[in-house]
């Protein structure tokens, strides 16, 4: 796919409205819906690699998550790795891009590594916990920054429930993961996020330092989350008691 091509209808999709007609608005959004059907997973990557067009990131960013599930029962194992791998490399290494494109980076890799969790097609477990430790631990507060929004796309993605037909997911799929995830992911992130916090916490001049007091507020929510966790134990019992009152 020419990446000229894209970023002229990422463009005409960002145009103010008296720059564009309403119909070559809405032919750029069908564009990037027929685009994500077309891609694949080793083009998006590509395309992410070379376009510094913030919307056409965001757009892939999207995609690739979508494309890994959609074709999850036909890629291999390490496709699935190198595509969530990526995209966490990306937003650790480019540190001027655009909040929503890290946003729908790292919603993309925490789906990714949800639906492997049960079949073992999104790796090891312990790399991926040893990639969030290094980017906490980075001297950039920006990578900090990124490493505390991949550890909320996970805590959100594992406690909910995105059933969707189209990607095969169900709620017993949703159940199962959630168990695994507890089992050992769940106090590891709470773990890792309360040595952050507490590291920012003693650094000079927090108050001053708008970013660093922002960045404590947002560990001090994933905190709140993953103290406030409804376990999946819980679910099933309340599964079970609907159950049995509707019989």
């Amino acid at each position: 796919m020419d990446l000229a091509t894209i970023e002229r209808f990422a463009e005409t999709a960002l145009a103010p409205p008296n720059m564009v007609t309403t119909e070559a608005r809405v032919q750029a959004t069908e564009f990037f819906g027929d685009l994500k059907k077309k891609l694949a997973i080793n083009e998006c990557l590509i395309l992410m690699r070379e376009s510094k067009n913030s919307f056409v990131l965001f757009q892939i960013g999207q995609a690739v998550g979508e494309i890994v599930l959609r074709d999850w029962s036909l890629i291999e194992g390490n496709d699935a790795q190198v595509a969530y791998k990526t995209l966490l490399e990306f937003v650790a290494t480019s540190l001027s891009l655009e909040s929503y494109v890290v946003g729908a980076c790292l919603k993309s890799s925490a789906m990714i590594i949800k639906r492997g969790i049960l079949d073992g097609k999104s790796g090891d477990q312990e790399e991926l916990y040893q990639f969030i430790h290094h980017m906490l631990t980075n001297e950039s507060s920006t990578v900090q920054a990124a490493g505390c929004l991949f550890i909320s796309a996970l805590i959100e993605q594992f406690s909910s429930a995105w059933r969707n037909s189209k990607f095969s997911i169900t709620w017993d799929f949703h159940l199962q993961a959630k168990s695994v995830f507890e089992n050992n992911g769940l106090r590891r992130l709470l773990e890792m996020s309360l040595t952050t916090l507490h590291a920012l916490s003693n650094q000079d001049d927090i108050v001053g330092n708008n970013f660093t007091y922002r960045l404590c507020d947002r560990f001090l929510e994933v905190s709140e989350n993953i103290l406030s966790w409804n376990f999946s134990s819980k679910l099933y019992r309340r599964f079970l008691s609907n159950h049995q009152e509707t019989r």
